[in-house]
């Protein structure tokens, strides 16, 4: 059955809500009698598609386990990317999806930011006290309310580090239970 919408290029009605949202966006901005606040005005949004977890079960295989521990070292979906993990863990958690996830860089770390500090997630290949350090100063720069932190368990350098990283990050306010490591 040939729609009008399939005639004009929408495969389905996700397809045509977007372009919706898309020219009322535009239609506000050009109704705006402020030039330069309509240019600033932010008509963006995001779209978000359920799937599946973007973490590997652990499929046990008994007649080989160390083969099967080592296949799960990298608990990621190998299609999936950082931020597709940092969405999900922020689902997780219950934060809302329409709070800004900043992506930033502090001492050579990458740290994803969420609800102006109430969540900072690390996933870099390797976690140290230099990410512990960056972690802090980001809580300085933002002073949420509350504080959390998420690190990719197997990307610490050692157990010892994570320890240590867990006390330092302790002792400048974060729960024991707001120390997350997936």
């Amino acid at each position: 059955m040939d729609s009008e919408a399939r005639k004009a290029g929408y495969e389905n009605i996700c397809e045509i809500g977007k372009e919706r949202i898309r020219r009322a966006g535009e239609k506000v901005k050009a109704e705006c009698e402020d030039e330069e606040r309509a240019a600033s005005l932010d008509i963006g949004f995001k779209v978000f598609k359920l799937d599946s977890s973007n973490l590997q079960k652990w499929p046990p295989q008994p007649k080989d386990l160390m083969a099967s521990l080592q296949e799960s070292m990298d608990n990621f979906l190998p299609d999936r990317t950082n931020l597709d993990v940092v969405y999900e863990i922020a689902l997780k958690l219950g934060l809302d999806l329409s709070y800004e996830v900043e992506e930033r860089e502090v001492d050579g770390q990458t740290i994803y930011v969420i609800g102006a500090g109430a969540l900072m997630i690390c996933l870099d290949s390797q976690i140290s006290m230099e990410t512990a350090e960056a972690l802090l100063k980001l809580h300085e720069e933002y002073e949420p309310e509350t504080w959390q932190v998420v690190f990719r368990d197997t990307r610490f350098r050692s157990d010892q580090e994570k320890t240590n990283i867990k006390e330092t990050l302790k002792s400048a306010g974060l729960d024991e239970d707001a120390f997350i490591s997936i």
